[in-house]
């Protein structure tokens, strides 16, 4: 562990990361931090394997889920510097079969670009959840995987999606509309990055896995670093998978997720010196050790923030850019699957940058991150990254936003009013509802605040609720005085 870290309380952030260890019930989790183009910190807590007592080191492999995104982002980049292909192009100029439901005229609209920032339109699918589920060995094939198969499909003829022709197929003919025109709505899109993907293997004539190693990977000598699991085994170093059942046990897997055709969305296995040799590459404007791996400018397409969908924060190309925090620039992305909790960025005006991992779903690798970041800008551990200011609404406004808000990626919050507050049902566990506003309101998760915001049409009836970077959609059978009234009324939270 390095620890040469000048103006960086050692302690109290370890202090902090255990306490936050302790308070999820977190086997493991590794930290690094760069600072001029140095790593200064390098440490693992806990452990890779529970059970046997193997402890987390700076090598132990992790899934870093939808950190992945970034890779893809780059990948595209790269290309387009290259002439190879355009960001403002149609998605179908690479994708010709891909489609829309009965809006085949909106597909052209969709651009690269739209893609590359969640603005295609495209709400949450079930397609990832589908697709894992095919993909992935079960646990309990038996008990467990029966009951999220049925709890996502509700029918036994789901559609099975294996590769991209059975994605683009769902895509096509899966019963949904668009959120809005491209470029309106952020809305996050598993599906996007995953044809980001096969747009990458079909320009560059390279698998996605191919790719990766040939051009960022190997440049970078992220020697641990892969999304196929038949190489994990080459690692000396894996973490087994940690998660809760809806009881709170801890359940530990061996069975990697998989999702083939969604690949390039979350799927990429790294450590912590990988990672770290990663941002540091950002830090220094996309060169390596004196190897150019994407111009100046090309990390600048990256981390532009085209378009707000949270309190103060953007979405670039694979990166979630907050442009003032405390006057510096925050660039980072996290990631969640299941024993997959993750976290990298780098502050472009300080030079310094962290990478957060860990083995348990649900885990605020995000949090760690911005203790970090805090430590190192001389500011509280804990400092929040937007400051909660509740401003209570009158009753009649809470019974506007009340209601149950599903998505197709299995998502059901349900917002009830309470003795004149607000409340929201989130994964079967009843959770506190601050207002911030008369649109705006903040739910906190286990100490996590998720600030929300409720979307309005043009009769004053909410239809959707941003929930972090996705919108998720009113129930149509949510009638106004069911669920969408007191919490004391029969019927809330029917179907």
């Amino acid at each position: 562990m390095s620890q040469s870290c000048r103006d960086f309380d050692v302690s109290q952030f370890e202090q902090f990361v255990r306490d936050l260890m302790d308070e999820f019930e977190a086997p493991g989790v590794a930290v690094g931090i760069i600072r001029g183009g140095r790593v200064i910190y390098s440490r693992g807590f806990g452990y890779r394997d529970l059970e046997r007592k193997l402890p987390v080191t700076p090598e132990t492999v992790f899934g870093i889920a939808s950190v992945s995104k970034s890779f893809t982002a780059l990948g595209i980049i790269q290309l387009a510097e290259k002439g190879l292909l355009g960001v403002e192009h149609p998605v179908k100029r690479y994708l010709p079969e891909f489609d829309l439901p009965g809006e085949s005229e909106h597909a052209w609209r969709i651009t690269v670009h739209n893609f590359l920032t969640h603005t295609a339109g495209i709400p949450p699918l079930p397609s990832l959840s589908y697709s894992i589920l095919d993909a992935t060995n079960p646990d309990n094939p038996d008990k467990d995987d029966k009951e999220e198969a049925e709890r996502l499909a509700g029918t036994e003829d789901r559609p099975a999606i294996l590769d991209t022709e059975s994605l683009l197929r769902f895509m096509s003919t899966h019963k949904y509309k668009l959120l809005g025109p491209p470029g309106q709505y952020v809305s996050y899109s598993n599906d996007a990055f995953g044809l980001l993907g096969t747009i990458i293997e079909r320009v560059s004539g390279l698998g996605y896995e191919e790719y990766l190693q040939q051009n960022i990977i190997g440049p970078l000598q992220m020697t641990h670093t892969t999304t196929r699991l038949d190489k994990l085994h080459q690692f000396p170093e894996v973490t087994r998978l940690y998660y809760k059942d809806k009881d709170d046990r801890l359940c530990v897997s061996d069975n990697w997720q998989e999702a083939p055709p969604l690949t390039a969305c979350g799927f990429i296995k790294s450590n912590l010196n990988d990672l770290l040799s990663y941002v540091s590459m950002y830090l220094n404007k996309g060169e390596f050790q004196g190897r150019r791996v994407i111009s100046p400018a090309g990390i600048s397409r990256m981390i532009t923030p085209y378009h707000p969908y949270y309190p103060e924060r953007w979405y670039g190309y694979g990166f979630i850019v907050r442009p003032d925090y405390k006057g510096v620039t925050l660039i980072q992305h996290s990631g969640s699957l299941r024993g997959v909790a993750s976290n990298i960025g780098y502050v472009p005006e300080k030079g310094i940058g962290a990478v957060v991992l860990s083995n348990l779903t649900g885990f605020p690798a995000g949090k760690v991150w911005l203790g970090a970041v805090n430590l190192l800008l001389g500011l509280a551990v804990d400092n929040p990254l937007v400051e909660k200011a509740v401003i209570p609404q009158p009753e009649a406004v809470l019974l506007k936003l009340a209601g149950t808000y599903r998505s197709g990626e299995g998502a059901n919050i349900v917002v009830r009013v309470n003795q004149g507050k607000l409340e929201a049902e989130v994964d079967s566990k009843t959770y506190p509802v601050d207002t911030t506003g008369p649109d705006t309101a903040v739910v906190t998760v286990q100490g996590v605040e998720n600030h929300v915001r409720f979307l309005f049409d043009s009769s004053g009836e909410v239809w959707a609720l941003r929930y972090g970077s996705r919108l998720i959609l009113r129930s149509r059978e949510d009638n106004r005085e069911g669920s969408g009234g007191k919490a004391d009324d029969k019927g809330e939270g029917s179907n």
